[in-house]
């Protein structure tokens, strides 16, 4: 097995940001860790589905990309399926284990777990890789992974209030989108705010992109854009929620079109509703560049509980 995680960095990408390293990879597998902390919390201090987007998209693309090494060829995702198993701890430390199940010249299938520091399973799924004919845009074929960071760089985030439990799901929104209420760090963390759209429950959100979100070809990292997607989806599920109801994105995938620039231009995800129950509503995602340039399409499930 190799350690491929230099002992220190300075280096602010989507890996340092989210707090993941401790890479290790033997043969066609991949591990690697996330120390959470109150920087990726949502709007209710919670720990949902969105924060593990650069974890599951980095860590399951490594087995496909090692594969293809030889050939020198580079590689990205050109899906991602999760789905969320339980509730995970604001300071929990996180393991994602990746192993190629099948995969030929053009493409790949890598299945995906996630795991509690307490080794509960709490998100699993599956990345599809692609092969692309890319340059990077330093010509190297690698990332490195680091140490897992500390969370020197959380210091002072305070997680939101408490929602009132009379407060119905749509006034919360209505108060994010009037910054009268806290949106939460994650969304901060993404330069983001969301808007409500129509009475049915759909929302637009917003991201101003930053040079750390850039992956290896200097676009957006699809893990981060799948965290954009999925703080969007939990957003249309909070408007869709009962006063005093609980919800969590427990399912959702993301397929990648286009990777925007990360040079200051906003991305804009549009969520509709395509049914809504008691128990479960199922979105639609749209994420468009500035110009209106389709970048992803995704559809979640939020469980109310």
């Amino acid at each position: 097995m190799t350690d491929m995680s230099p002992s220190s960095t300075t280096v602010r990408d989507p890996l340092s940001v989210f707090h993941v390293g401790g890479l290790t990879v033997s043969g066609t597998q991949a591990s690697a860790q996330q120390q959470l902390c109150a920087q990726f919390a949502d709007h209710r201090g919670r720990i949902d589905l969105p924060a593990f987007g650069v974890l599951f998209d980095h860590i399951g693309g490594i087995p496909f990309h090692l594969a293809g090494t030889r050939s020198g060829a580079l590689s990205m995702q050109a899906r991602l399926t999760m789905s969320a198993l339980g509730h995970v701890d604001v300071d929990d430390r996180l393991t994602c284990d990746a192993q190629l199940a099948m995969h030929d010249d053009h493409t790949g299938v890598t299945p995906v777990q996630i795991r509690t520091e307490a080794g509960q399973l709490c998100c699993i799924g599956t990345a599809r890789n692609m092969r692309v004919g890319r340059a990077t845009t330093d010509g190297t074929t690698e990332t490195p992974v680091f140490d897992v960071p500390n969370c020197a760089d959380a210091q002072g985030v305070l997680l939101p209030e408490a929602l009132p439990p009379t407060l119905d799901g749509r006034d919360v929104v209505a108060q994010i989108s009037a910054r009268v209420r806290d949106a939460g760090p994650l969304t901060t963390l993404l330069n983001g705010g969301v808007d409500l759209v129509d009475d049915d429950g759909a929302i637009r959100f917003t991201a101003t992109t930053e040079p750390w979100m850039g992956n290896v070809f200097g676009t957006m990292h699809g893990g981060v854009i799948a965290t954009i997607v999925g703080q969007a989806f939990s957003f249309a599920g909070q408007a869709l929620a009962p006063a005093g109801a609980d919800y969590r994105v427990a399912d959702m995938s993301v397929g990648f079109f286009r990777s925007p620039a990360v040079h200051g231009g906003d991305v804009i995800v549009e969520v509709t509703p395509v049914k809504t129950g008691r128990r479960v509503a199922a979105l639609a995602a749209r994420m468009t560049a500035h110009d209106g340039l389709l970048l992803c399409e995704g559809v979640a499930d939020i469980h109310f509980r």
